[in-house]
């Protein structure tokens, strides 16, 4: 059995070969790496990702090296790289898919499922990261630490800022979660010390397991209307592209901070920058944009009232063992002939 790994920039083929040795357990599997090239620079492999995460995996071809070495693979993995219908044409024994991500919008799942191709995926590789990163991000927004060490590295000694009328301690605010799946379960998890009031709005969840888990339920509208800060974690789909939008931020406290470590699709960046512009919410913690690379004219370079990152949420040095860890639960369950646990 052939397993196919496609390497890029994210998780390259040192990181695939440093953990080959989990595959040493299983008798006749053949591992193959290839790298795939994304772009040259920062610029355009971001360009990539964003693309297809908007457009599907038909946008790009497939370079022919990947289509020799797919051609007797049961198996193919892929971080990035696009896997549309040109690869599973070359792939005549191709059985499964694994993506070492949550998110599987390169890949024609449509097309997969019309070849009865198993498509597999990577929940929570990033999710402690990304929790950790939330919770930073909320703190360096309500307290400018961000903000502080820019003027202060500028020989300027500078003790309130903009916000500094509700840049409050956690204790007793309202955090409301949009998305309590992995990653908003974390963050409610590691913001419980700081003893704040937890709401989380969850569509597909009963609110008795919300509950279990450490949030009360609520409706979106109540956990606009309350929450000192709101974090979304939802999943992007075209059910939620565009869920919070200029008539959802004129639902928040004035004082509002609002943060997205998730994806910039479920935003509507413009009604973000109208509810900053005209004081709707206090401030924005954002790692993701519509954009990426955030470009130059960006109103939100020049805002006092918000902390940019980018896109770095879920990156650390560890990130290629973390996802090869995940995947290779459902490969174990595969080799087995055990029913799938994160088949989409």
């Amino acid at each position: 059995m052939k397993i196919l790994f496609m390497a890029d920039f994210s998780i390259t083929a040192s990181d695939i070969l440093e953990n080959k040795k989990v595959f040493d357990s299983y008798e006749e599997v053949e591992i193959d790496v290839t790298e795939v090239n994304l772009g040259e620079t920062k610029e355009e492999r971001a360009s990539y990702i964003l693309r297809t995460e908007q457009e599907g995996p038909e946008w790009t071809s497939t370079p022919e090296e990947v289509l020799e070495k797919v051609k007797d693979a049961e198996i193919l993995i892929t971080d990035f790289a696009a896997v549309g219908k040109e690869i599973m044409d070359a792939a005549k024994k191709l059985k499964l898919i694994g993506v070492l991500r949550s998110g599987v919008e390169n890949v024609n799942l449509e097309e997969a499922k019309r070849r009865g191709i198993d498509v597999i995926c990577s929940p929570g590789r990033v999710a402690a990261p990304v929790a950790d990163y939330t919770v930073a991000l909320m703190i360096a927004e309500t307290r400018n630490i961000v903000r502080s060490n820019l003027v202060s590295s500028q020989g300027e000694w500078k003790i309130r800022f903009r916000n500094f009328p509700y840049s409050h301690n956690m204790a007793g605010k309202t955090v409301g979660i949009i998305g309590f799946g992995n990653i908003g379960q974390m963050v409610a998890a590691r913001l419980k010390p700081f003893g704040v009031n937890l709401v989380a709005y969850e569509e597909y969840m009963s609110p008795e397991k919300v509950q279990k888990l450490g949030a009360q339920p609520v409706s979106l509208d109540t956990l606009l209307r309350i929450s000192d800060y709101v974090t979304i974690h939802a999943r992007l789909c075209e059910a939620t592209r565009g869920m919070i939008g200029k008539e959802e931020f004129a639902k928040m406290k004035k004082t509002a901070i609002f943060v997205n470590t998730a994806r910039a699709g479920l935003v509507d960046e413009d009604a973000l920058i109208w509810a900053l512009q005209n004081d709707e919410i206090g401030g924005a913690a954002l790692d993701v944009f519509a954009q990426e690379p955030i470009s130059r004219d960006n109103p939100l370079l020049k805002m006092d009232n918000v902390t940019l990152t980018p896109h770095l949420a879920g990156t650390t040095s560890n990130v290629g063992s973390n996802s090869i860890a995940v995947i290779m639960e459902d490969l174990d369950r595969y080799f087995k002939g055990q029913p799938l646990k994160n088949k989409r």
